[in-house]
């Protein structure tokens, strides 16, 4: 079974607004997202602390997807209460891993899955991107409908595959699981 890594933003209402996307775009492109891959017999990962992340865990798990891998990391700089919502919103996924800080996140990420879903851009996106360059791969796959740009400065380093809408995205992962 492929494993993706959606990632995304956290704060869906501050990039849709930054980026010129109606409100909920982020939300209703996650929750289709996630029900395709349960659908499609995928694995899912991501960090379901808020956001898209939850939205597209939590779609996965609903349309019966069989294996969630769910990161809950932690900064000693957070409050007790958000590392508590974090692994509660991982709790539902099959597997849990919580030993993780924020900054080895990305590169664990990277490693667990075979491909990363970019479903909008903030700063943690491109953290995520950016790790694949030294975990050689895996490829990222972005809606660049949910997004206003990648830096090319950042697209000479990784492998990134655009597809403009969802259609596209799911054909291409479709592919991947021939």
């Amino acid at each position: 079974m492929k494993r993706i890594g959606v990632i995304c933003p956290t704060n869906a209402e501050l990039i849709e607004k930054t980026a010129g996307l109606a409100a909920g775009t982020l939300e209703a492109a996650s929750r289709r997202l996630g029900k395709f891959l349960a659908e499609n017999s995928f694995g899912i990962s991501g960090v379901p602390a808020r956001g898209v992340g939850l939205w597209s865990m939590e779609s996965y798990l609903e349309a019966g997807g069989a294996d969630a891998l769910a990161f809950a990391p932690h900064a000693k700089e957070q409050s007790e209460e958000y590392i508590a919502r974090i692994r509660k919103n991982a709790s539902s996924a099959h597997r849990v891993v919580d030993d993780v800080t924020w900054g080895e996140e990305p590169f664990e990420l990277a490693k667990a899955c075979d491909c990363l879903a970019v479903i909008g851009a903030s700063c943690g996106t491109f953290v995520e991107m950016i790790a694949t360059k030294w975990m050689q791969g895996p490829p990222v796959y972005a809606v660049s409908s949910l997004l206003t740009a990648i830096p090319a400065e950042i697209l000479a380093e990784i492998d990134v595959a655009f597809f403009e809408g969802l259609d596209e995205l799911e054909d291409a992962m479709g592919r991947l699981n021939q």
